[in-house]
């Protein structure tokens, strides 16, 4: 099962970016182009990219043994035996004992984030 980002946040960034890209570009137009005037575009570009990779890349996986947190290009995996919530906090129970897994209902996608806590309180 697949946990999407909020689209709120990802729009939101991808809005700031662009704008701060637009910007940037606006004052070297003014200007002649130099080496100098790449940070007035550099901050523009990254907000963007992140805004985009929250559209993008899911927030977190569960399978039917783990749940997967991909953290830039690497993935955490928490296995378990069984999931609880407890205050809106997802706990993977496995046999190392019982791991608070980092996310947060917030950040989830509203849709997806009650598709879990329905499918731990089936188990």
């Amino acid at each position: 099962m697949k946990v999407r980002h909020k689209p709120l946040f990802g729009v939101v960034l991808l809005l700031l970016g662009v704008l701060c890209l637009l910007l940037g570009l606006w004052l070297i137009t003014l200007g002649e182009f130099s080496p100098a005037t790449l940070p007035d575009v550099l901050p523009g570009v990254i907000v963007t990219v992140v805004g985009i990779l929250y559209l993008v890349q899911p927030y977190f996986w569960i399978t039917p043994t783990s749940v997967e947190v991909p953290i830039g290009p690497r993935r955490r995996t928490f296995p378990f035996r069984t999931l609880e919530f407890e205050d809106n906090k997802l706990f993977a129970i496995g046999d190392d004992g019982r791991k608070q897994v980092p996310v947060t209902r917030w950040l989830a996608h509203s849709g997806d984030w009650a598709a879990v806590v329905e499918r731990v309180a089936r188990r």
